[in-house]
């Protein structure tokens, strides 16, 4: 009983140990930033911790899965030494039967046939054996069936720690892919202010091709009107009577 109560406080400090690690990723991937500059920083400060807990999650589910089969192991080992005990048990008996004939006294042996005595000697530990083999299968079905419960609870949380696992990957990798389409549409705007300002930069070369020899009066006016044009949209003329 002992050994079975070991057993339950491990499962349970692993299983609690496993909760604790989901709740922490939990907490980490929720987090969140009011810019995408700010969500960019965090993301790339907190994924070698992320990383760092996804591997101490398997590395305790791999543990807790090794002790599992461990115990099962060890199960099967103890059924088979129990099946297997009582046979060499009777087998020694077999083989001690002639001297034991041999100390019987004088008055039994004659009034007994020998062969009698052989029958008698060697049916009577077949009920001995059959006794002995089903106290101890009595006596290990408590035990082992208890370790069944407990390997069915095992079970089922290391499937369901298997399914949360895989909901967080999904979630990280949908997380991910948010982030890189909003890399994509930054980068999509970049690119066209830039060509919009090589635009610009032809416009002007085009209607300037030797600013030096321009007045720096005419190029003032042509820079108001460009600059007006720009961010007030195309300047408005005004009409003076002759």
């Amino acid at each position: 009983p002992s050994r079975f109560v070991c057993i339950d406080a491990y499962i349970h400090y692993s299983l609690a140990e496993l909760d604790g690690k989901t709740t922490a990723m939990l907490k980490l991937i929720e987090e969140d930033a009011d810019s995408f500059a700010q969500r960019a920083e965090m993301y790339y400060k907190k994924r070698p911790e992320l990383i760092s807990m996804v591997e101490e999650f398997y590395r305790a589910h791999r543990s807790l899965a090794e002790r599992y089969d461990q115990l099962k192991s060890d199960s099967s080992t103890r059924l088979l030494t129990t099946l297997g005990s009582p046979f060499s048990s009777t087998k020694d008996r077999l083989e001690k039967l002639p001297s034991m004939m041999d100390q019987t006294d004088d008055g039994y042996s004659e009034t007994c046939d020998p062969e009698e005595s052989v029958e008698s000697e060697v049916d009577d530990p077949e009920p001995d054996y059959e006794t002995e083999v089903d106290q101890e299968i009595k006596a290990e079905a408590i035990p082992s069936g208890v370790s069944n419960d407990e390997v069915k609870k095992l079970r089922e949380e290391i499937e369901r720690l298997k399914e949360e696992n895989r909901i967080q990957q999904d979630l990280l990798v949908q997380k991910d892919e948010e982030k890189r389409e909003v890399i994509r549409q930054l980068s999509l705007a970049v690119d066209v202010l830039k060509d919009e300002n090589v635009k610009l930069r032809k416009y002007l070369a085009r209607d300037s091709p030797n600013p030096k020899k321009r007045a720096p009066f005419e190029f003032n006016i042509f820079k108001g009107a460009f600059l007006g044009k720009l961010f007030n949209g195309p300047p408005k003329v005004s009409v003076v009577a002759l």
